[in-house]
């Protein structure tokens, strides 16, 4: 099953690691979500979930996903520390012209 960065990250918020309740939780979330585009992003992600997913493989699916999204987000802050604390400026290129 493929999945979006936008969907991993759904699943990584409200995901748990009982597909039934999952499934469930999302259903919800898209009763409560009031934007038409959202609502049909989470109902065809909640449908995903329930149609291609088999709960027996879903426990692992569950663990790697929670692994590959820390990462993630790891990756996101130590690129984004690295912005911050850079102090140089590009100014080769006004040097070339």
């Amino acid at each position: 099953m493929k999945l979006s960065i936008r969907e991993k990250k759904v699943l990584y918020d409200f995901a748990c690691p009982n597909h039934h309740n999952t499934v469930t939780r999302l259903k919800w979330l898209t009763a409560l979500t009031v934007d038409p585009q959202a609502k049909h992003r989470m109902l065809e992600l909640a449908r995903k979930m329930e149609t291609e997913m088999a709960e027996s493989w879903y426990t692992g699916f569950y663990h790697q996903l929670r692994t590959e999204m820390d990462e993630y987000y790891r990756a996101k802050r130590r690129l984004r520390l690295a912005k911050e604390n850079t102090d140089y400026e590009e100014d080769l290129y006004d040097e070339a012209v």
